[in-house]
């Protein structure tokens, strides 16, 4: 059994539950340690009053005060309109950042009129679905560091004047590559709980689908890598011939590490034939992004004061 807390929040028409804006989590000087926050279509706060945001825990017993939000109004022929844009970063230039993790700790954004406490936006998404996705993140880092390994390797193999340096470099190449199947398979375990455990949540699963997509990339330009050491440069006695191939062994890994353009349209997306490590990153931090609204967040469940 369980006591459910419920924030006080102001009252609605139902068909008013467009979304506001998003708040996502980004990196500043440590991993997950930001959030930028972009409404629009936001009234001001009322006279004396001031609008709050803070990050909640999923129990509520811990609460981070971002800072205040503050609105501004465009002026339509002369005229300030009666509604406007928030733009608000909380990174490390804010009061109270530490550079803690915010995903280790909280999974429920709050925006609030003070200084009655009033509810007006926020969103949250289920602690489990913030955990996997903080392991998600965590995964990714633990597969671009390898990538980044296997680059190196490969690079010094490119510059290397004797077949024995070449191999040796590029055997130390594949040691970081052989790293990456268990990776991926990881990464892409966690975010599948996290999609099952907020499955209405389009951000989580687009960035689950995102994942499958980018570590697939990741395995087959891995694999080729792997392949042409093994076969090609293994197979010749010859520095000039061998060079080719460890250029095909950079080109593939740097494509794993940073994506591909492959379709030449001056961007990488993390799709099929396209995302790479970086891009595997940045859709992991999207799982996390928020969308707020007016809409009431979940109660609290708190166990019951033992008898």
């Amino acid at each position: 059994l369980f006591t459910l807390v419920t924030p006080v929040v102001a009252v609605y028409a139902e068909d008013e539950v467009t979304p506001v804006g998003t708040a996502k989590i980004q990196d500043d000087k440590s991993t997950n340690d930001s959030v930028v926050i972009s409404l629009s279509g936001v009234p001001p706060a009322s006279e004396g009053s001031t609008y709050s945001v803070s990050l909640q825990s999923p129990d509520g017993k811990s609460t981070l005060t971002l800072g205040t939000l503050t609105v501004v109004l465009p002026v339509v022929h002369g005229v300030i309109q009666s509604t406007g844009t928030v733009s608000f970063t909380f990174d490390s230039s804010s009061g109270g950042y530490d550079g803690s993790n915010l995903l280790a700790t909280y999974n429920r954004i709050m925006v609030t009129e003070e200084p009655t406490g009033t509810y007006v936006y926020g969103d949250s998404i289920s602690d489990g679905a913030a955990k996997a996705i903080k392991n998600t993140i965590d995964s990714i880092a633990t597969l671009n560091s390898s990538l980044d390994s296997a680059v190196a390797s490969a690079k010094l193999a490119h510059s290397s004047t004797s077949m024995d340096e070449i191999n040796t470099n590029l055997d130390a190449a594949i040691v970081s590559i052989d790293a990456i199947a268990a990776i991926s398979a990881n990464i892409n375990s966690q975010a599948s709980a996290a999609s099952s455990a907020d499955g209405d949540d389009p951000e989580i699963a687009g960035g689950a689908t995102s994942l499958d997509a980018i570590t697939a990339n990741i395995a087959s330009w891995t694999d080729s890598a792997k392949a042409v050491a093994q076969t090609n440069v293994a197979g010749t006695t010859n520095v000039t011939v061998a060079q080719i191939f460890v250029g095909k062994i950079v080109n593939d890994l740097e494509a794993a590490r940073n994506g591909w353009d492959a379709n030449n349209d001056g961007t990488i997306s993390g799709t099929s034939g396209e995302g790479g490590g970086q891009q595997a990153y940045k859709s992991a931090q999207g799982m996390a992004s928020l969308s707020l609204s007016i809409t009431e967040l979940p109660a609290i469940p708190v166990p019951p004061t033992p008898v």
